[in-house]
């Protein structure tokens, strides 16, 4: 994690998608460190928000800054989604790969200062219990199998910013032992993570409602 002590704020952020408006006049603020667990009915927007905030949809209204102590607001769209890692209800894997290409790939050319992409790429494997289907096809995982190998792309190649929707989706208990233990070592790091779900995430220290 870089240095200075980031901050992300959100102010009279609006959401409109078609002709129904989503919400409107949305503001919080979370520091290094935090987790903000987004709640809500379906439909409130909690995907849209995750969404918005790495650039993936534009807003109708409002801005959306991430900033640090020694660095001005980084405002502008592309900057912002630099800094976010986000995982969405698809888990965004090649069939065609192994989790070993994956992890190297995602470790050597999208991390290159963390040093030697097959040490970490090996670590990794073994952090998230998959070093035994290091060669096998993506395509022929299970989706616990697949959700924990997206999980531990979070890990390969640092950002600022985590974004998760539903991450406890399709895993067993000891996944969501992994999905915590990540959570956790984002936000000793200085990190902030952001997570929609509909259970209660016992790691987070800000809480987000919305209403649809």
């Amino acid at each position: 994690m870089s240095e200075g002590q980031v901050s992300l704020r959100v102010e009279n952020l609006a959401c409109v998608r078609g002709l129904r408006v989503v919400f409107t006049d949305l503001n919080f603020a979370l520091a290094g460190g935090g987790v903000l667990h987004v709640s809500g009915a379906n439909g409130a927007g909690k995907t849209s928000l995750l969404r918005m905030i790495c650039g993936l949809l534009a807003p109708a209204a409002g801005t959306i800054s991430l900033a640090d102590g020694a660095a001005s607001s980084l405002a502008d769209a592309a900057a912002l989604a630099a800094q976010c890692h986000y995982l969405g209800h698809a888990d965004g894997l090649k069939n065609t790969l192994t989790p070993r290409e994956t992890i190297f790939y995602e470790s050597r050319f999208l991390a290159p200062q963390s040093g030697d992409g097959a040490r970490a790429g090996e670590d990794f494997l073994v952090f998230a219990s998959l070093l035994k289907q290091a060669d096998q096809r993506i395509a022929t995982l299970s989706a616990g199998q697949r959700r924990r190998l997206a999980l531990t792309r979070l890990m390969a190649a640092p950002r600022r910013v985590w974004l998760l929707d539903e991450p406890y989706t399709a895993l067993d208990g000891g996944g969501r032992e992994l999905v915590d233990t990540l959570i956790r070592r984002q936000a000793e790091a200085g990190g902030l993570v952001i997570l929609a779900a509909h259970e209660p995430v016992p790691l987070a220290d800000h809480q987000l409602v919305l209403n649809a």
